[in-house]
């Protein structure tokens, strides 16, 4: 079966055309992704379609598993090309999953290849990509070229070298923090050698994390980001976390105590944030420990991670009103809810707490992890639009260790110039298609490109 990447692609009325058509070629700025820092270091050039399109996406290694693949044949022994067959022989089978059109988008934009994947032709679909591989120069740099990449934000912890991005016109870090929510005696060892400090007590570690924050904010850093799991109880700070710090440097911290120093150190962070004017994405709601089994087998990042209960509203406002009452307030926050039942209340949010002469103080993120298909990103723009306020939503990020995932930019930008135009044709929005054009500029660029200024 051919697939042809319309024009219309899920776009079903003349008004969604024409909206997409105004922010098609829009830049694309993607402000957090896990690609490899080592492969843009060295814009390492692609000769394998496998390294490239199948071995960086838990996505996919998920679906592969969904679908009874053993795991030698994802993660395992098995060689690229069996590997391949396998993830080819998978993707017919995901009709309705996000991950069926997103893959053939990726390979028609990029190979040319406009074919069915399946098990039959893998092996000459394997053949074609390598060679266009050998005779392409693909690299980190040409994948910004090719989707219009204005900025790419990989994920980095105050531990990396981030030389590698030093003025980089295209690629800044965006600051993963949770390393330094949950520290421990190795860490803090790392961290006190790079720094060429001896780390003994709060104010110590502060001064370290502080001077890393500081050489990561030097290389074009404008984003953090902290994650608080399924289960997130915030402790209000009771005058012991030194200690708690202490016994962490020493590795006598139990688990009870840790989570009460996790919080402590939530608000610290978040006060530095928001003295180095960084904006906060904080990704809430995960069950990151589900199966013991593939953990060991494919590694904590493995695609096995799940949803999570709806977040706790009295814990997060708790965390959300002691940073504010801090010396610096609040940072810029985006708030990223794993459980769709939480969209609402996260949106109305946005309301809650506010800082003067900031727009766009608290709001909600894109549709992000499991709710990042159609589905989802619809469910955020209306709840963003009916609790919060569209004109502040930051835009589209894909969140994804793979290159070729920025097509997912493009499947953002249709559907919201189709659910734009459906809330029109509804009478949700009253306005006229220039203000419905600028509206959908700033959602898929400006707002997110206001962060560089």
């Amino acid at each position: 079966m051919e697939f042809t990447w319309k024009k219309d692609l899920l776009l079903r009325s003349d008004l969604a055309c024409r909206l997409y058509s105004a922010v098609e070629k829009l830049p694309l700025i993607d402000y957090h992704n896990h690609l490899s820092l080592a492969d843009i270091g060295e814009n390492r050039r692609y000769t394998d379609v496998f390294d490239l399109w199948v071995a960086p996406d838990p996505y996919k290694h998920r679906a592969m598993r969904m679908c009874g693949i053993p795991e030698e044949k994802i993660t395992g022994a098995a060689t690229k090309a069996e590997k391949f067959a396998f993830w080819c022989a998978t993707l017919p089978k995901l009709l309705g999953n996000p991950l069926y059109i997103w893959s053939r988008m990726e390979l028609e934009l990029v190979f040319g290849i406009t074919e069915m994947p399946c098990a039959e032709n893998a092996a000459d679909l394997y053949q074609r990509c390598n060679k266009i591989l050998k005779e392409k120069e693909i690299t980190p740099a040409w994948f910004m070229d090719r989707f219009g990449v204005e900025k790419a934000c990989p994920c980095v912890s105050v531990l990396d070298e981030v030389s590698a991005l030093q003025n980089n016109p295209v690629f800044s870090p965006s600051l993963r923090g949770d390393d330094m929510l949950r520290p421990n005696a190795s860490w803090l060892e790392k961290l006190g050698a790079l720094t060429q400090m001896k780390i003994t007590d709060l104010a110590s570690f502060k001064g370290a994390v502080e001077k890393r924050i500081d050489a990561v904010i030097g290389a074009g850093c404008r984003f953090a980001d902290l994650a608080i799991d399924n289960g997130f109880v915030f402790y209000p700070d009771d005058g012991e976390n030194e200690s708690r710090f202490r016994k962490a440097l020493e590795g006598t911290l139990s688990a009870e105590e840790g989570e009460k120093l996790f919080s402590y150190l939530l608000v610290l962070l978040c006060g530095v944030f928001a003295r180095c004017d960084l904006v906060l994405q904080l990704h809430m709601g995960a069950q990151r420990f589900t199966s013991t089994r593939l953990r060991g087998l494919a590694g904590a990042a493995g695609g096995f991670a799940a949803m999570g209960n709806s977040v706790s509203i009295s814990s997060l406002c708790a965390l959300l009103d002691t940073v504010e009452a801090g010396e610096a307030g609040l940072p810029k926050i985006v708030l990223f809810s794993l459980n769709p039942a939480d969209d609402a209340m996260i949106a109305t949010l946005s309301g809650s707490y506010s800082k003067d002469g900031v727009s766009g103080l608290i709001t909600q993120g894109p549709a992000w992890w499991w709710c990042d298909h159609k589905k989802g990103m619809i469910s955020m723009i209306e709840n963003t639009a009916s609790f919060g306020t569209l004109w502040n939503f930051v835009g589209m990020t894909t969140d994804s260790r793979s290159f070729l995932s920025f097509v997912r930019h493009d499947y953002f930008r249709r559907v919201l110039c189709q659910q734009l135009a459906e809330m029109v044709q509804r009478e949700d929005l009253i306005c006229t298609e220039e203000e419905l054009v600028a509206l959908a500029k700033k959602l898929c660029y400006e707002n997110a490109k206001s962060n560089w200024r």
